[in-house]
């Protein structure tokens, strides 16, 4: 069996006996498990936000310096529509 040539694959073998002979056990371990991917999707998402949120700000600060809308698409990868949409914010101030 692969798991005795192995001590890692071994160690997990064995860790997941010892689960899956008691439920509660078993319980507590797929709701840890649910608990780190819900908390690693949530990092993933606020980076996302917060990736998107650079992205646009640096889109406004070329817009404040007055550089074309077509290099500023080019340069954040922002439509044209939304580089327009965030001169128009910049406008109604």
């Amino acid at each position: 069996m692969i798991a005795e040539k192995d001590p890692y694959i071994k160690s997990a073998y064995d860790q997941l006996q010892r689960i899956s002979q008691d439920e509660q056990k078993r319980l507590e371990y797929e709701a840890r498990e649910k608990a780190i991917l819900d908390y690693n999707q949530g990092m993933f998402e606020a980076a996302q936000r917060g990736e998107q949120r650079g992205i646009r700000n640096t889109a406004r600060n070329f817009l404040s310096l007055g550089v074309d809308i077509h290099i500023i698409a080019e340069a954040t990868h922002l439509s044209i529509a939304e580089i327009e949409a965030l001169k128009n914010e910049i406008n109604s101030d």
